[in-house]
């Protein structure tokens, strides 16, 4: 049966399933959004998965073992396998726990369900990175210094990307400021995320942040219902 036991008004089966395609999808393209509540069981999951591959990864008498372990809670063995261990367990070798992060945005419109983006962390396509490369492009236009926010990000998102870390986001805050930033107007409007006043206590939503939905026009983020 794996790792997957917990209920999603499914029968266990069915949610078995689900829980599988939502973790296969993630290792696919590595940011998807879907409902909150799926998002957080996704997230349960796929951190000890990480956990059980990386044990594995760095102990090669088990890493067989693992990638069957492993195996057993995903689909599409043939690609997600060889990603999983050969591409995304190297950014987190030095990394104990927090491999996954949970953005949420609006509400979905017709049921008004809680949406989510779940992405892994150091990634190409890491939405938080993103979403702070905007806010510190609209610092720099108004010539502004950053607020303790967008500090504290800043240092977070770069901690573990290496030694040419600040060079590159500092092309990407410039690639920011055309794509959001082209006029005065949009100036006036600042990401959600630099401007509000209650945040969520970090024990009670631990790796749980909260944004609007902001994505570059060139970036893709794949939905999964």
């Amino acid at each position: 049966m794996g790792l997957i036991r917990r209920s999603l008004s499914r029968r266990p089966e069915h949610r078995r399933a689900l829980l599988r395609n939502l973790m296969t999808s993630l290792i696919e393209n590595e940011s998807i959004f879907t409902t909150h509540t799926k998002a957080k069981e996704t997230q349960k999951y796929m951190e000890k998965i990480i956990g059980i591959a990386k044990r594995g990864k760095y102990d090669h008498k088990n890493e067989r073992i693992a990638k069957t372990l492993v195996g057993r809670d995903l689909f599409k063995l043939k690609t997600t396998i060889p990603k999983l261990f050969d591409c995304i367990l190297p950014r987190y070798k030095d990394r104990q726990g927090g491999y996954t992060r949970i953005l949420k945005i609006e509400n979905r419109l017709g049921d008004n369900a809680p949406q989510s983006i779940i992405e892994f962390v150091d990634g190409k396509r890491e939405m938080k990175y993103w979403l702070t490369a905007r806010i510190a492009a609209r610092f720099q236009l108004q010539k502004t210094p950053y607020n303790n926010i967008t500090k504290e990000n800043i240092k977070k998102i770069l901690s573990f990307k290496g030694k040419n870390a600040e060079k590159q986001f500092q092309k990407d805050v410039d690639l920011m400021k055309k794509e959001f930033y082209s006029t005065p107007e949009s100036l006036e409007v600042l990401p959600f995320e630099a401007t509000q006043k209650r945040i969520p206590s970090r024990k009670s939503h631990k790796n749980i942040v909260y944004v609007t939905r902001p994505t570059p026009q060139n970036l893709d983020v794949n939905k999964v219902d």
